[in-house]
């Protein structure tokens, strides 16, 4: 009896001492239930957000390709996140990352082992949280606030085969060094179209379908060398401008965009550099080594170039149609004593040159019956091209580039031809 009493009171005692125990796990389990909670819902948001992204395909990386991207798309995935979460205190943090393939492990073993490359976006998203049990003293909790952390990536490959045409400049100045190698201009120019022909090759080696990739180039220094209609494969620098060099038609070239001109528009043009026109092919080893005879001179006329390869690129037969326009500076004849060279580039513009082009681009089908995309951007050597208000006009500002240096031209265009909306990793 005397045991008995001397151990009264020692429950009422344990238990006034776990008190402080079980409620901090009740306090942990009910924040941190929200916080997991949380991360699911940020998560789903991170997943479309990351898709939405994916599919507008935002330019926007360091030079180590692996940069923040757009005001644009940080503003987009706020939006997402907002949406989906809306029982926090703040979003305090939203990180969108594009990665090209140099700069993803996975991706560059995939490609030494022959596999397609992809380019990747990710979304880091932090949000903060009051708790409801902060603790204090011998009482746990997880404090005043609390963060939630979740992410997503989405991989963007090549899904269908596709027709690019190159309207590429060979204009004199494309014949001098840059500040985005030791090469000169056109050398990076050829070792680009080499390295994408690599990449288009290797979707056509994985598809092994009646649908290629097909690639094909015009050069244009103020005039493209072009087969003219009825010459029997014959070339000359042909002036795709209806009315001649001296009092040049807008509504005449407009209205004839899509026709081959005859000999009658060849020209005795006397900076002719040694370039010329190649239709869309699939064969693209014979490609290079064609192109890597060719050699820049004379001025710059860029619709020259962009009114030729939309006539070529017609000839294609895949879903998507690309007019790739490369420039290293705005329109103008030798010495740049041609001015109206560069107000024709500009009226041919305003006059709805480009939208033509794109509405004839599409209006065709398939021959299996299916609806056609095309799409017009210019990529500027060392060479801001908002500043060519003709070619801004023409390919709209979201597909509009500046490239610094030879890796960022063949990346963009790689991205261009990549347009599926993304899969999530």
């Amino acid at each position: 009896m005397k045991l008995k009493k001397h151990q009264q009171g020692h429950a009422a005692i344990l238990f006034a001492m776990m008190i402080p125990v079980l409620f901090g796990i009740f306090a942990l389990a009910s924040d941190g239930a929200r916080a997991l909670q949380t991360k699911a819902r940020i998560e789903d948001a991170a997943e479309v957000a990351v898709l939405a992204i994916s599919a507008h395909n935002d330019t926007a990386q360091d030079e180590n390709g692996n940069g923040t991207a757009s005001r644009y798309n940080n503003t987009l995935a706020k939006k997402y996140v907002n949406a989906y979460i809306n029982d926090v205190d703040s979003v305090k943090e939203v990180k969108v990352y594009k990665r090209t393939c140099e700069h993803i492990a996975d991706c560059k073993e995939g490609v030494e082992n022959g596999k397609p490359r992809f380019f990747e976006h990710e979304i880091e998203v932090t949000t903060t949280q009051k708790s409801w049990f902060p603790g204090q003293g011998v009482i746990v909790g997880m404090g005043e606030t609390f963060d939630t952390y979740g992410d997503s990536r989405a991989r963007k490959y090549q899904s269908e085969a596709v027709d690019v045409m190159f309207a590429a400049d060979y204009s004199g100045s494309m014949d001098r060094q840059w500040s985005g190698s030791y090469n000169k201009k056109y050398v990076d120019l050829r070792n680009i179209i080499n390295d994408i022909s690599e990449e288009l090759q290797k979707f056509n080696d994985l598809q092994k379908s009646d649908h290629n990739n097909t690639m094909g180039i015009v050069g244009y220094s103020e005039y493209a060398n072009s087969e003219y209609a009825n010459g029997g494969g014959a070339l000359c620098f042909l002036m795709q401008q209806q009315g001649g060099y001296r009092y040049p038609s807008v509504s005449d070239t407009l209205r004839d965009i899509f026709i081959p001109k005859t000999q009658s528009n060849c020209t005795n043009y006397n900076w002719k550099g040694n370039f010329h026109e190649m239709r869309l092919t699939e064969k693209f080893v014979d490609f290079n080594r064609e192109l890597s005879t060719f050699r820049p001179k004379g001025g710059t006329a860029s619709y020259s170039g962009i009114i030729r390869g939309a006539q070529l690129l017609k000839e294609g037969s895949n879903t998507r149609r690309l007019l790739i326009v490369l420039s290293d500076g705005e329109d103008g004849g030798p010495n740049h004593d041609s001015p109206n060279v560069k107000s024709f580039s500009n009226s041919l513009v305003n006059g709805g040159m480009c939208d033509k082009i794109r509405e004839g681009l599409e209006a065709d089908k398939t021959p299996d019956g299916r609806d056609i995309k095309a799409q017009i951007v210019a990529i500027g050597f060392d060479y801001n091209a908002s500043a060519n208000q003709a070619l801004k006009n023409c390919v709209g500002a979201d597909n509009l580039y500046k490239a610094e240096n030879a890796d960022e031209i063949k990346d963009k265009i790689l991205e261009l031809i990549s347009e599926e909306v993304g899969h999530l990793k």
